[in-house]
């Protein structure tokens, strides 16, 4: 449905915590930042999105684009200062 959706992560919850709008494909891959405060989407608009995570927050802070074919999978490094995202395009960026 284009979106990504927080969810309370608390066992027996089932509530909906924030939608984060402004894909215009299907989203395949979400990642948290190491630290929380971010998450990373990529869909098949051949974007990659960061997003601020806290309720209430400013929600997209940035668009990354370079892909030419649809973003299966991001991730973010491991200190979090860096962004992985896989595509159909066959190319693997570091951002």
């Amino acid at each position: 449905d284009k979106l990504v959706k927080i969810w309370e992560a608390a066992i027996g919850a089932e509530a909906e915590v924030r939608t984060l709008s402004g894909h215009s494909g299907m989203v395949y891959s979400v990642a948290f930042s190491p630290d929380g405060t971010s998450i990373v989407s990529g869909s098949a608009d051949k974007l990659v999105k960061i997003w601020e995570a806290a309720i209430g927050a400013e929600a997209e802070v940035r668009t990354l684009s370079g892909h030419s074919g649809m973003v299966y999978s991001v991730a973010f490094s491991p200190d979090g200062t860096s962004i992985v995202s896989g595509s159909a395009d066959k190319l693997v960026k570091i951002w």
